[in-house]
């Protein structure tokens, strides 16, 4: 197995937001994550990296996972432990006041993989039928679609298209998301909406499946977010399950 991550500012905005992390544990697991920080002014910036880092720090003490539950329990007390201090820190300062982040992730161990997701920023799986999305939105836009109200080709251009209903550190109540799936992925994309924001399924569907290293992989999908107006710093990282 075999991970790559990289993350970009793009093309409009003045500060990347987003915080990326890839790291094994003594156990032999390994942990990927996106964050993409909110608020703006508001050091979106300082809650990803919080996020990555506490996630991180706590990834490396973990007791090696047995059973799905302990999974899925290491997980959220890690991501409660992760809002709980974004939270605080947005109190102590004013210029941090409001900010936070989205979350989202896999945890791939020897019992099997386990997804994680706070927000909008998005796991995709490719297996041997096609390219699936495996994490919901959190956000307007997906209520939106859940109740029938708009059309996915219509929420494209919604006004609210980027208006979240979850977030690490904004609230001291918050939803987690964490599902075990089917571990015969050929690979996981987990990227920032600054990619599939701008970025048809199809179109990374068909960059995924070209023989090419990850990194190269991974540099084209940044590469076409930016070809699409760059509008948003794009994070995206790559595990290809059978390279390595």
């Amino acid at each position: 197995m075999k991970s790559f991550g990289l993350s970009d500012i793009g093309l409009s905005r003045q500060v990347n937001e987003d915080s990326f992390l890839i790291t094994e544990n003594p156990n032999g697991d390994l942990l990927v994550a996106v964050c993409d920080g909110i608020g703006g002014s508001a050091a979106g910036e300082v809650a990803s990296n919080l996020a990555v880092t506490l996630l991180g720090d706590q990834f490396q003490e973990a007791e090696p996972f047995k059973k799905d539950y302990e999974v899925d329990e290491w997980l959220r007390l890690a991501l409660n432990r992760a809002n709980d201090q974004i939270f605080a820190k947005s109190m102590w300062s004013k210029k941090n006041r409001g900010m936070g982040t989205t979350a989202v992730g896999a945890v791939i161990t020897s019992i099997g993989t386990y997804i994680f997701n706070v927000g909008d920023s998005r796991l995709y799986a490719l297996y041997e039928d096609g390219l699936i999305q495996m994490s919901e939105d959190h956000s307007v836009i997906q209520s939106l679609i859940n109740q029938q109200k708009i059309t996915p080709e219509e929420a494209i251009h919604h006004k609210k298209r980027n208006t979240l209903t979850n977030a690490l550190g904004v609230w001291r109540v918050f939803r987690i998301d964490v599902n075990k799936i089917k571990s015969d992925y050929r690979m996981l994309l987990i990227c920032s909406d600054g990619l599939s924001g701008y970025v048809e399924d199809g179109k990374i569907e068909s960059i995924l499946s070209l023989k090419a290293p990850l990194e190269e992989k991974t540099q084209i999908l940044i590469d076409l977010a930016n070809k699409a107006g760059g509008h948003d710093n794009c994070t995206v990282i790559l595990v290809d399950r059978n390279d390595g």
